[in-house]
């Protein structure tokens, strides 16, 4: 058995002609919706990055116990369940944070990984004096500017060299069996930037200010300014989807397909100026977001061309990949295998899916429910981990340390001694003319109304799935602080 797991990160799943989008061009990914089949109801757990991968790695919801983080000495991972049956695993990334303050211990679970540096703000080029940076909208740092300039030609960039990386992988174990290579590029990740050829693509002719990061902020930008980046970053997919089919050009040639799990999937969306927002973080969790792409080709082409409509999550990739290694999943895995799916069965009713001290959403694949904090501070919130540092990059205020318990909180943690962190959790945003989300949720019809543009009002619908929402929190040995901060009883109270 092999697979090939392709990761690229904040790929809206409606700029892709597999899903419907009649303008952007992702022929590999066509290619691969072609031969594989289409999931039409996948939707993420934990957001963003790193809580997101975390769930690829260990098949449990992360927001529920902490934010941006670290794996934790207790959790079962994927490549290190694959590695107990003497299957081979290697990670291919250009996706930096893994290396940062706050994603330790994810690459050091595969037998061997490689990095390719200049994403973002990747601390790659050096440079003593500073730049002069150009007139510019949104962000335009002076790491990412220097970057840049070490990236002109396509094959500079560090997707494309990821990519070529998991090319000559592939040719160097053309022969071998029992692996399982996860290929993850950055892009289409803002900032949204690209060889012009690809911008020319879709006919930009934007000449303002230098501009293809916005700020995780609202809209104050002009139209032609909102224009311009939505060809940006369709420029930046389509350049990563030529360098995704150059992968699949080689699995053609070394005739890989018939025993080959192939897998395509992503982190979570963005916000291209949709309900008058930028990006993601700031805004209640929006379709464009947390519905999400995900297509597998299965060996052997079986099902090839095919679509299922059942709910599916993030969670649920961990315990199919072990299966289709034949591989036991760990005793604390929530997700379930996807060849249930295959096979006709449903695998969830409904799933949670949120930001950590946010809000708590849940979707049955119709409906959408937002539940808010019933507070501005939306507390009382603790952290549970045995990794305390503060999220991306950055560890807790000393004065914070200051105020941590310790103790053993979860059956998943195999007893361990856990730190519990006093922190900050968040309302989202709304807009200047809006009244606050605290204490006021949201109930949308993403089948009749997928822009979520009209919420209804459903009492009943939206106790059901409250109550919901207290089992999956009861399910996951949530502590009392999470149903408090909700306006949630525990079940049984």
């Amino acid at each position: 058995m092999k697979c090939v797991f392709i990761v690229l990160d904040t790929v809206r799943r409606d700029y892709l002609s597999t899903y419907g989008n009649d303008w952007v061009h992702t022929p590999a990914l066509d290619r691969l919706a072609e031969r594989g089949v289409v999931f039409d109801n996948h939707w993420v757990g934990s957001l963003p990055c790193m809580p997101a991968r975390r769930e690829f790695m260990t098949g449990r919801y992360n927001f529920i116990y902490r934010g941006w983080g670290p794996i934790e000495p207790y959790d079962d991972t994927l490549p290190g369940e694959l590695r107990k049956h003497d299957v081979f695993t290697h990670l291919l990334t250009d996706h930096y944070h893994y290396f940062e303050l706050g994603g330790e211990n994810y690459h050091t679970a595969f037998n061997t990984w490689d990095f390719f540096r200049g994403q973002e703000n990747d601390w790659w080029a050096s440079h003593v004096d500073r730049m002069a940076l150009p007139d510019h909208l949104g962000q335009l740092s002076q790491q990412n500017f220097g970057n840049r300039k070490l990236q002109q030609r396509e094959e500079d960039f560090s997707g494309p060299k990821t990519a070529q990386a998991a090319i000559e992988w592939l040719k160097t174990n053309r022969a071998s069996d029992d692996w399982f290579l996860q290929v993850e590029i950055f892009d289409p990740h803002e900032p949204f930037y690209c060889t012009e050829k690809y911008r020319a693509m879709y006919g930009d002719d934007y000449d303002g200010p230098f501009y293809d990061w916005p700020s995780y902020d609202e809209v104050h930008e002009s139209p032609e300014a909102v224009e311009h980046i939505r060809k940006c970053y369709a420029g930046l997919l389509t350049m990563t989807d030529h360098w995704v089919g150059r992968i699949f050009d080689t699995l053609d040639d070394l005739g890989l397909w018939d025993d080959t799990l192939v897998v395509f999937t992503t982190d979570h969306g963005t916000m291209l100026a949709e309900h008058d927002f930028w990006m993601k973080n700031i805004m209640p969790l929006y379709n464009e977001i947390v519905r999400i792409p995900l297509i597998a080709s299965l060996p052997g082409n079986e099902r090839a061309g095919t679509r299922t409509g059942t709910l599916t999550q993030t969670i649920d990739l961990m315990p199919t990949f072990l299966d289709y290694f034949d591989t036991p999943p760990p005793p604390h895995v929530q997700g379930r295998s996807l060849r249930k799916v295959l096979d006709g069965d449903s695998v969830r009713a409904d799933g949670i899916f949120g930001y950590f001290g946010m809000a708590m959403n849940l979707t049955d694949g119709r409906y959408v429910y937002m539940r808010n904090p019933v507070n501005e501070d939306a507390g009382p919130l603790y952290a549970y981990t045995a990794m305390p540092t503060g999220g991306l990059n950055r560890w807790y205020p000393r004065e914070v340390y200051d105020r941590v318990e310790t103790g053993r909180y979860f059956g998943h943690t195999y007893n361990l001694p856990l730190y519990k962190i006093p922190t900050d959790g968040k309302v989202p945003r709304h807009h200047p003319d809006e009244a606050s989300y605290a204490g006021r949720n949201q109930l949308f019809d993403v089948a009749a109304d997928p822009a979520q543009q009209h919420p209804i009002e459903d009492p009943a619908l939206e106790a059901r799935f409250t109550e919901r929402i207290a089992r999956h929190l009861e399910a996951c040995e949530a502590m009392p602080e999470q149903f408090t901060r909700l306006g949630i009883d525990p079940p049984g109270a």
